[in-house]
């Protein structure tokens, strides 16, 4: 008996598929036009409203809590839905008008990367694909034009997208990146304006609210290798519906660990270099690196920003703070090997703030490679300095000075004759020997 009963319940779950749309025009006469309604999978005629009246809308969804519609005037708005009571909220406008100007007649959020994908039309019927970050929904990116007139849009918890295309009833495979789409086969059905389709994302199952005239309508379960569509029934015995959602989330996978962090392009400060090294992670990474600083200890104080100035106190320890942030799916350990150049020596600590990583380096000091010496009256001087051309030295006419770059590298040599033509250096911190006497100078 109990083996019975639970294939019965088992039976009945299956089968309570609840599904949510707008209802634009209900040939029946009820009162739940202009309104949010939901219904079953199985039992689609049994329609209750479940929002007060809202604006003629063409495209909905829900994603986290809300669902998501856009006005006919192109108004992008959000509502909360209850899931205790199966009801939905007052909304709030998030973006006026979104642009550029065109109908937005279906929509789906992509559980992959993040964004919300929207179905458009122009005065011709071209379609277009768009999408925003629900973080700056505003920024709506053109994706690009279909070459087909795609009339509806869903996508699945794998981030595979589907419509309907008005010509032929034909269902096709949207690439989200481009807007090119590859023929699945014919729905056998006809299309007309209003259409809603949506995935069930937990089993995958699509869903269409299909119309073309007043004896042609209803809810359909459509195959995704064949692009066949089953009947389900009438929705609310004669309702014409857009923006089909379903209030189902899939469970999001265990994030995979990364327990090493490669970084490549770093070396150690310079005596008078400024620190802004071209450092980066592999391109495949599961990580990106999102901020650099420099710090310094000077004696016991505690550590600062490192200022828009040169590597150049002997007495300083400098560190580097790299910040890593881990990309959808993935989680930065506890305490990861960090790899610079393929060494794992340099990054000694490492803290987590929230997802991200910062990785903290062991002290570095620099000394000067020319040991130059302080000026005094009695030592080489050089002026004016910072020049862009020439310099003057206290030194006898026909000395011999060099010129050094700050890693020591001499590039420059020849004899003093009243002035040293520094115009063909690079702007840059060089220092100037004659004899035993060394200076600095700054060439701008």
């Amino acid at each position: 008996m109990t083996v019975v009963l639970t294939g019965i319940f088992g039976i009945a779950t299956a089968q309570d598929t609840q599904l949510y749309g707008f209802a634009r025009t209900c040939f029946n006469g009820e009162n739940w036009q202009n309104k949010f309604i939901t219904f079953t999978a199985q039992h689609p005629d049994e329609v209750q409203a479940v929002s007060g009246t809202l604006p003629e809308l063409w495209a909905a969804t829900y994603w986290d809590g809300y669902v998501w519609f856009v006005t006919r005037s192109r108004s992008l708005c959000k509502a909360p839905f209850n899931e205790e009571t199966q009801t939905i909220g007052a909304y709030e406008t998030i973006v006026p008008a979104l642009e550029p100007y065109h109908l937005y007649i279906d929509m789906a959020y992509n559980p992959l990367d993040g964004m919300m994908y929207y179905l458009c039309q122009d005065s011709q019927y071209n379609s277009y694909l768009k999408r925003s970050n629900l973080a700056t929904p505003s920024d709506v990116e053109v994706v690009g034009n279909f070459n087909v007139k795609i009339w509806t849009l869903a996508i699945n918890a794998d981030g595979k997208a589907y419509g309907v295309a008005y010509e032929g009833g034909n269902l096709y495979e949207i690439n989200l990146n481009d807007a090119s789409t590859v023929l699945v086969g014919p729905t056998g059905k006809e299309v007309w304006y209003t259409q809603g389709m949506v995935f069930d994302l937990e089993n995958g199952e699509l869903y269409w609210a299909q119309f073309a005239t007043t004896d042609d309508h209803g809810l359909y379960q459509v195959n995704t290798e064949t692009g066949a569509a089953t009947s389900l029934g009438e929705i609310g015995q004669g309702t014409q519906l857009t923006g089909l959602f379903m209030v189902s989330q899939p469970t999001p996978p265990e994030p995979e660990i990364i327990n090493e962090i490669y970084l490549e392009g770093f070396s150690e400060p310079v005596w008078g270099e400024h620190p802004d090294y071209d450092m980066n992670v592999p391109d495949d990474a599961p990580y990106s690196l999102t901020d650099l600083v420099w710090h310094y200890l000077y004696g016991m104080s505690a550590p600062e920003v490192l200022p828009e100035e040169y590597f150049d106190d002997e007495e300083k320890a400098y560190y580097l703070a790299a910040k890593f942030s881990p990309k959808p799916g993935y989680r930065i350990a506890e305490n990861p090997t960090i790899y610079f150049n393929g060494n794992d020596s340099l990054f000694d600590t490492g803290l987590i703030f929230g997802d991200d990583y910062w990785a903290f380096t062991i002290d570095f000091y620099v000394t000067d490679p020319l040991d130059v010496v302080e000026q005094t009256p009695e030592s080489l001087s050089v002026w004016p300095n910072p020049t862009d051309n020439v310099l003057h030295l206290n030194v006898v006419e026909g000395s011999i000075v060099s010129v050094f770059d700050m890693t020591g590298r001499m590039v420059m040599q020849q004899r003093y004759e009243g002035q040293l033509d520094v115009s063909q250096l690079v702007p840059g911190l060089y220092a100037i020997k004659a004899g035993d006497c060394k200076v600095r100078f700054v060439k701008e």
